[in-house]
């Protein structure tokens, strides 16, 4: 293998580097070192040498010629080569093994490079040890020192680099300068990695530089590449391709290289709807599609047509990738696709099957479910539907889906069921007025005057719709309301939690009652006034002015900020947040500073909708909040960083978020309760008891009082 001195010179300065980073802890955006002269070993005390005149130990390459070791032979050339640029080996190696006159072979020599072959290094030490207590004036060959401890200073940076011991690789590197050749590859590769890892990435891409423009192999070459795509940003690694040999004997194929490029751009693009992937790319991760038989590039392809408003051919390739076992995430796009094709119950029938393969096809599966129940006009359902449908809800306490089938039962004329539900998904969020407003809708038709009056008392300063139903305004005279006769459905069946009263005959009113949307109040030409409920009021009026509209997929882009506005807040109250912070960009985009700032509220709603806690601290930094505001989203962000992590066992996080959230808001029983599990789950037990009693002192005396005896169990005092 030819190797050119320079270029050696050139890694014994990227290695110099190294040194003098690990003293200043420089970074990866310095300007390239200056390459020092090349050290030049000594040779057993013989006299100085003219550099046209080397005086060079041969040993190594003797013993290695005269056992036939060709490989060996060409290393150790190798080595001396870059050791002493003006040695010439010998045209003929039979000269090294057996040319007249020479002194005959040590045995010991022989029997110490026999060792060395076998690479058992620490015998070859204990024989020379042993050699030199009886002669102290024998010396090795330097050849063979040398040899010994480049061996050992690569097993030094191996181990150093197996065990994330960066510094420490490059600091051996830069004392053995001799292993940087394209002998030892793996040692470049290695001290590449340590470059990145101390975050130097000019340095690394200096190395992977040197391999690609003097290493002749054509499988270490594109393993290069392969690696720089590990740990390099993407235009250096494309700027690497340059060195691409296409001619001579063994040429290059870096193709897969620009395959993964492509790839990884369209992936990205495929996250973002804002991002659009050439064609070129494109094309390429079609043809991956076609030749690869693997499912990752089927994913990509799908994701990027689903988000760029393809959802025909974003079905079809989720479909291909779930029949080449892409899993779950193939099951979550075909599930999502279905719903935007407004397929609802193929969605629904589909996302059921795989509902506990992972968390997000279980929340898939919750949103099809809500969306299914949420058609205007309500579709006919199986019983078998509902009866998969009410299961998986209780089980997840999933509050906008408990509210949907409550105004499912209410508009296909199951009121008293339609009333337990509304309360089970009061139950699990307080604060959903939708819910409360259908509440109050069911026990008046229920005439159930207590349970309206204590609605009422709660509601009426938070919602103008329940202050009318109060006050007696007919809805009629806000919006003419067109009667359409129930379609007839099935049983539906009430939440288990909620024992249902017996019903007492309903006031007089029309057979069909109006839908939920029936009775929004209409938004007149005042100009609107942005507090908490009219915010939500408006949220609900979405959907009652755009109806089946928003049911459709549609890009926002061509929008007015207003209208963009409108359909984001339909989107969220049809339960498709993800959509909806597509509306609420282009209204934050092009809006007044009014319509940013319920923009930025509605886009940090819709990303707390699907967990999104990060995404929905920034939302909410987009555009100024109220005071109110900030503290109803601090508190939501908080309360979902602190369930995320106590679902995932990290308790003392859990302590730490709701510490913060309690800074802003009192801290209600359910959490209260999760604080004392996480104070259980971390031994402190006298602090979870304190909780627990607490707790059990407000009404939750079953929740707190299996806490209490799991305390006894832990700590031995539990009599049975």
């Amino acid at each position: 293998m030819r190797l050119v001195g320079s270029a050696i010179i050139i890694a014994v300065a990227i290695l110099g580097f190294a040194a003098i980073a690990q003293q200043t802890g420089t970074g990866g955006n310095q300007p390239p070192a200056e390459a020092p002269p090349a050290p030049i070993p000594p040779t057993n005390g013989s006299p100085s040498q003219t550099p046209s005149q080397p005086q060079v130990d041969e040993s190594a390459l003797r013993y290695f010629a005269s056992q036939g070791d060709t490989r060996r032979v060409n290393a150790e050339i190798a080595r001396l080569r870059a050791l002493y640029p003006n040695w010439t080996p010998p045209s003929d190696l039979s000269q090294l093994s057996g040319s007249p006159g020479a002194p005959p072979p040590d045995p010991l020599i022989e029997r110490l490079w026999n060792l060395y072959r076998e690479d058992r290094i620490a015998e070859v030490r204990a024989a020379i040890a042993e050699r030199q207590t009886t002669d102290a004036a024998w010396k090795p060959p330097e050849e063979l020192v040398t040899a010994l401890e480049t061996v050992e200073a690569r097993r030094r940076l191996t181990n150093a680099s197996d065990t994330g011991q960066w510094r420490t690789v490059l600091s051996v590197a830069t004392e053995a300068p001799g292993l940087l050749t394209c002998m030892n590859v793996d040692v470049l590769w290695r001290v590449a990695e340590a470059f990145a890892r101390t975050d130097q990435p000019n340095r690394t891409r200096d190395v992977y530089t040197y391999i690609l423009t003097n290493c002749a192999n054509p499988a270490e070459r594109l393993a290069t590449l392969q690696k720089a795509l590990l740990v390099l940003p993407e235009p250096q690694v494309t700027a690497l391709l340059q060195f691409e040999r296409r001619t001579g004997e063994t040429p290059d194929d870096f193709g897969s290289i620009r395959d993964e490029l492509a790839r990884r751009r369209v992936e990205r693009a495929s996250l973002d709807s804002k991002m659009t992937a050439s064609a070129d790319d494109l094309a390429v991760v079609e043809r991956l599609v076609q030749t690869s038989g693997e499912a990752g590039p089927v994913l990509i392809l799908g994701w990027y047509n689903y988000h760029h408003n393809n959802p025909t051919r974003a079905l079809e390739l989720f479909k291909t990738a779930l029949d080449r076992n892409a899993g779950p995430n193939a099951a979550e796009g075909y599930a999502m696709t279905l719903r935007a094709l407004n397929r609802l119950a193929e969605a629904e029938a589909f996302a059921y099957e795989w509902r506990e393969r992972a968390p997000e096809n279980m929340k898939i599966y919750l949103d099809v479910a809500t969306a299914l129940l949420s058609q205007d006009p309500p579709p006919r359902l199986d019983t078998q539907v509902i009866g998969r449908i009410v299961p998986v809800v209780m089980a997840q306490r999933f509050s906008d889906a408990a509210q949907a089938l409550g105004w499912y039962s209410y508009n296909t004329e199951q009121i008293r069921t339609a009333r337990d539900w509304f309360r089970t998904a009061l139950s699990w969020k307080a604060d959903d007025e939708p819910s409360a407003y259908g509440l109050a809708l069911s026990t008046q038709r229920l005439n159930d005057r207590g349970g309206f009056n204590a609605v009422v008392a709660q509601w009426r300063s938070r919602s103008q719709r329940i202050a009318d139903l109060a006050d007696g305004v007919n809805p009629a005279t806000r919006q003419a309301v067109v009667a359409q006769p129930a379609v007839p459905q099935p049983a539906m069946t009430a939440p288990p939690a909620m024992a249902a009263p017996v019903e007492t005959a309903p006031p007089a009113q029309p057979r069909y009652a109006p839908r939920e949307v029936t009775v929004e109040r209409v938004e007149t030409e005042q100009a609107f006034v942005r507090t908490e409920d009219n915010v939500r009021r408006r949220q609900s009026q979405a959907r009652s002015a755009l109806g089946r509209n928003c049911a459709i997929t549609r890009n926002p882009s061509g929008l007015s900020a207003d209208a963009a506005l409108t359909r984001g807040w339909c989107l969220m109250e049809a339960n498709r947040p993800l959509e909806a912070v597509d509306a609420f960009d282009r209204a934050i985009a092009n809006g007044s500073n009014r319509t940013r700032e319920e923009a930025a509220y509605g886009k940090s709603l819709a990303y707390l909708r699907k967990n999104l806690t990060s995404e929905a601290a920034v939302a909410a930094a987009e555009a100024p909040q109220t005071r109110e505001r900030q503290v109803e989203l601090g508190a939501s962000i908080l309360t979902q960083r602190a369930l995320a992590a106590y679902r995932d066992g990290r308790y003392v996080e859990t302590l730490h978020a709701l510490s913060e959230r309690a800074r802003l808001v009192p801290e209600q029983n359910d959490l209260l309760l999760i604080r004392a599990w996480s104070y259980l789950k971390l031994g402190r037990y006298d602090d979870a008891a304190k909780i627990f009693r607490a707790v059990q002192q407000t009404g939750y005396s079953e929740e707190a009082a299996a806490g209490l005896n799991a305390i006894l169990e832990v700590t031995g005092q539990m009599r049975y």
